[in-house]
């Protein structure tokens, strides 16, 4: 009986050590009015130390991050998105190369215009890889949402 009730307490303690999942990046979005009609939707990563993500500028390596936007027909992009960190350029022993990446908190700015005076709501994904020294983790997709008031 013991066996039994000590083979049921394995299983129990491997199961529950799979259900954790690693989720070393934490995601914030926000609205900030910066004129008439004019916003930046600003998209913050705050990344557990000793984990790094990568700029959306890698060419070579690593799953760059992608930010893509759903079309909103109240909304009009304007440029590109823009990187606010502290970039890190380094040699990347997981691939071999020169690679720039974020660790701790890194801001991905839009900056977007109302084509009018409305409440709305910007919708799309991102794609990102994290890694740290000695691993990484599968590229990772997820939706985000933000009020545009």
């Amino acid at each position: 009986m013991k066996k039994i009730v000590f083979a049921f307490l394995l299983f129990g303690f491997a199961l529950q050590s799979q259900a954790q999942k690693l989720a070393p990046v934490k995601w914030a979005y926000q609205a900030v009015k910066t004129g008439e009609k004019q916003y930046n939707i600003i998209i913050t990563a705050n990344v557990d130390a000793p984990w790094h993500i990568y700029s959306q500028f890698v060419k070579k390596g690593p799953v760059p991050t992608t930010l893509q936007f759903a079309k909103n027909p109240l909304v009009v992009l304007k440029g590109s998105t823009k990187e606010v960190g502290q970039l890190e350029k380094k040699f990347d022993n997981n691939f071999g190369a020169v690679i720039g990446s974020f660790g701790g908190k890194v801001q991905f700015i839009q900056a977007v215009t109302l084509k009018v005076n409305t409440k709305t709501k910007l919708t799309g994904s991102i794609e990102y890889m994290v890694c740290n020294e000695e691993r990484c983790l599968p590229p990772t997709k997820q939706s985000f949402e933000v009020d545009i008031q």
